[in-house]
């Protein structure tokens, strides 16, 4: 993950804003991180307490992505450089572009 000023860093650290600025940064950088396989079929929603959060298009890709959860995690947190993810949770939602249509 790329890293801030060494000033914002260390204003942010100083404020115990740090951990809050690493989880922002995973939700939004989470396509980038898992690549284009995984970020056609999921989204990162949210992260509190260590616990991510993460959209799935199916029952069927919830399934496989929980088999891939210690590596999902030691990717993320990896890229965050920090243990900032201790746990995923699928849910499965409908792509953003089926959510409008009525049938």
């Amino acid at each position: 993950m790329k890293k801030m000023g060494p000033v914002v860093e260390k204003l942010l650290k100083k404020y115990n804003l740090w951990q809050g600025y690493l989880q922002f940064m995973i939700v939004e950088k989470w396509a980038e991180i898992v690549g284009p396989p995984l970020c056609e079929v999921t989204k990162a929603d949210s992260i509190s307490r260590g616990k991510l959060k993460i959209l799935v298009k199916d029952s069927v890709w919830a399934y496989h992505l929980s088999m891939l959860k210690p590596q999902l995690i030691a990717k993320l947190n990896r890229e965050a450089g920090a243990a900032v993810v201790k746990d995923i949770f699928f849910s499965i939602e409908q792509a953003e572009e089926d959510s409008g249509h009525e049938e």
